[in-house]
């Protein structure tokens, strides 16, 4: 167990194998990032020897601008506790609906549960309340940030909504966003344009069944169009073997790094569970298996592994002789 005082009088932190794990995922998925990371550096050389330095160079400029533009957006962007406090404070100044203001403040009490149960102060977590409607209840980004929809707010009971926010937390003690950020960097266009099939193929295989005539013939063609066109792309500057050999681990890669990611969603569950939410957070699966179904994906695994797991945990220790 990770936690060291349920009362959430002590400060929770990750300890033991979880906090080793939670410091070398972030790490790993950087490592994995590397051939796709080689890959972009051979193709932009390609592209030096074909068109020219200045192509290459515009380019580069084009990918970090806009590379640059989202982490900008992602660290000024302003937490709804501070807009609903300004709101309170100068309503004439700060525009907010006034439907905004339950859901936030249902939202703001079941986050300051949380980091009461964690042994936090109730601010660590920066809550950001969403207009939009995803998939999934809660997601984390860089600067201790949690973004809930206003949909799950409304929808959820307060123990789920608490045990989603728990989750979040977890995912915020796990980090590596710099990591991330520089994986993002290095390998985002390359991965976009030659990992499709891949995503795919997880996608197929998500179903849990052979894949039929029609996706099978897709799955060959987008794995053959996508190799020869990366051979192609690397071939120019390097040798045919170690181009084809290069192509091989960037086509394969993404079966590893859904491993790595799987592994932080289970972490990220395992905090929920230590602080006291794990039934909560099972119940939560159970209803989203029922709407949007039980397939994992590249990032997350399937909620029926997920509820197992959550019950493992939380079944009572057996009493001693």
């Amino acid at each position: 167990m990770s936690l060291e005082s349920p009362s959430g009088t002590t400060r929770y932190r990750l300890i033991g194998r979880a906090r080793i794990e939670a410091r070398l995922l972030p790490l790993l998925g950087l490592l994995l990032a590397v051939p796709w990371a080689v890959a972009t550096v051979v193709m932009l050389w390609s592209l030096t020897a074909w068109a020219g330095r200045w192509a290459t160079t515009s380019v580069v400029v084009v990918w970090c601008l806009i590379w640059c533009y989202a982490l900008v957006v992602e660290l000024i962007m302003p937490d709804e506790l501070t807009i609903w406090r300004h709101v309170v404070a100068f309503p004439d100044t700060v525009p907010c609906p006034p439907e905004r203001f339950e859901p936030a403040t249902l939202l703001f009490i079941a986050s300051w549960e949380v980091m009461r149960a964690a042994g936090r102060p109730e601010t660590w977590l920066r809550i950001v309340l969403r207009t939009r409607h995803p998939r999934s209840a809660g997601r984390s980004h860089p600067r201790r940030r949690v973004s809930v929809p206003i949909s799950a707010v409304n929808e959820l009971p307060p123990l789920e909504l608490r045990a989603v926010i728990a989750h979040e937390f977890g995912h915020q003690l796990i980090g590596g966003w710099t990591v991330r950020g520089l994986e993002s960097l290095c390998t985002a266009p390359v991965v976009t344009v030659f990992g499709a099939p891949a995503t795919f193929l997880i996608t197929v295989l998500s179903y849990r069944r052979s894949p039929d005539f029609v996706a099978t013939i897709l799955l060959l063609i987008m794995y053959t169009v996508s190799f020869a066109a990366l051979v192609g792309a690397l071939l120019p500057t390097i040798g045919l073997h170690l181009a084809q050999a290069l192509a091989i681990v960037c086509l394969l890669q993404p079966f590893p790094k859904m491993w790595v990611n799987w592994r932080e969603e289970f972490l990220a569950d395992q905090v929920a569970v230590d602080l006291g939410y794990g039934p909560a957070l099972h119940d939560y699966l159970v209803t989203y298996g029922r709407k949007y179904g039980e397939r994992f994906s590249a990032t997350h695994p399937d909620v029926s592994t997920r509820r197992l797991k959550i019950r493992y945990r939380t079944r009572p220790s057996p009493s001693p002789a």
